[in-house]
């Protein structure tokens, strides 16, 4: 989600994760709270230096995303879970 569409964000938006195109059943969250970002810093899924983002604290509804698998045992994140807005996609505005 780029800045403009982050910025028009409030609690309550659905979101799912922007990379992955086959998240779409599995992938989507409810977003709590935001908090506006000003400092260098490499933006996670885009590996580029950015000096604004807003992070995201994000409720998913089916658990907390995975990342990889240890032993088979897959390894998640917490849940709420704080994003940065280039990591997700906007699925539906809050009312």
């Amino acid at each position: 989600m780029n800045m403009k569409e982050a910025a028009r964000l409030k609690p309550g938006a659905i979101v799912r994760e922007a990379w992955d195109v086959f998240a779409a059943g599995r992938g989507h969250g409810l977003v709590l709270s935001k908090k506006y970002i000003e400092e260098e810093h490499e933006a996670k899924i885009l590996c580029r230096k950015k000096y604004e983002r807003y992070d995201l604290v994000v409720h998913w509804f089916n658990g907390p995303r995975q990342y990889g698998r240890l032993h088979g045992v897959a390894i998640g994140t917490s849940n709420p879970e704080v994003v940065e807005n280039w990591e997700v996609m906007l699925v539906s505005h809050a009312d």
